[in-house]
């Protein structure tokens, strides 16, 4: 008897330690996360799968903070993709210089396409898509805490990338959307299309300059130097607030430094971005 319960014991501790390999959410701060949070993560998700309004949290939580906003998202994140789902990391709003910017969230590999691949993008499903010119780094070594400064961080990474993201996904509006309900709702990371890989020492992306097209007319102009402090400043920021979450970079994923300009409603037609040294990416949008 004392055998079975032993070995009952063992099981319990074997399948609360996959769980905690399993999930990228895993960690103390979930413990002391108010009952609610789940829950609305559930609905948050659900709408996502289903295509309908993604809720509003502050609709629904007026009171709650960035810190609960994240762990809203870190909980919708643990149901849509598994650790070996993750493709990468997106950051928005990396022109601001408050304190809590650049935000983040996760974006799934089956999202992460490469524009050598003839990239189509179809609205039947999801027509609030949206289009948006970025610059992004492909990792080469793994980051488990934080970097000590950007030339740390600059060793870590194998490549600098053109980007051209197309967030989607509908959402509620009761009212005007907040900073809460973006990151709650994972900051809409759906696809990110990818350009050639150049080597970071060869091409400074504070240098760079964006010019994208639908159908030959221009619809964005950017330049990298865009983001506040910098393009690695940047990095060196959203890799540092990606970690606060519980995440680790792994060789293989993609960061994403946020959007360059404008960020346009995705209408049918073919698009070019131009991004120099970075090269191009060509899509078409039906």
């Amino acid at each position: 008897m004392r055998i079975e319960t032993q070995h009952r014991i063992t099981a319990a501790l074997f399948v609360l330690a996959l769980a905690s390999v399993l999930s990228p959410t895993a960690g103390a701060a979930d413990a002391a996360a108010p009952d609610w949070v789940a829950p609305f993560a559930d609905r948050v998700h659900d709408a996502w799968r289903d295509g309908t309004p993604m809720p509003q949290l502050s609709a629904a939580y007026p009171e709650a903070s960035l810190a609960e906003a994240y762990l809203v998202q870190k909980h919708f994140v643990a149901r849509r993709m598994k650790p070996d789902g993750i493709g990468g990391f997106k950051a928005a709003g990396v022109a601001s210089t408050a304190p809590d910017h650049p935000l983040v969230a996760v974006m799934p590999a089956s999202g992460v396409l490469h524009a050598k691949d003839k990239i189509v993008i179809d609205l039947a499903g999801d027509p609030r898509r949206h289009v948006e010119n970025e610059i992004g780094y492909v990792f080469h070594r793994p980051v488990t805490e934080p970097p000590a400064d950007v030339e740390a961080l600059r060793r870590c990474v194998k490549a600098v990338v053109a980007v051209v993201e197309v967030p989607g996904g509908a959402v509620e509006e009761a009212g005007p959307s907040t900073t809460n309900d973006i990151v709650a709702w994972n900051i809409n990371a759906k696809e990110m299309i990818l350009g050639g890989e150049r080597d970071p020492a060869a091409v400074d992306p504070d240098a760079v300059t964006i010019t994208c097209t639908r159908d030959g007319e221009t619809v964005n102009t950017a330049r990298g130097d865009l983001a506040a402090g910098g393009q690695w400043h940047t990095l060196l920021k959203t890799v540092n607030r990606v970690l606060q979450q519980g995440y680790t970079v792994q060789p293989g994923q993609v960061i994403t430094n946020g959007a360059l300009g404008k960020i346009t409603p995705a209408a049918p037609g073919r698009y070019r971005a131009d991004y120099g040294p970075l090269g191009v990416i060509e899509f078409e949008v039906r």
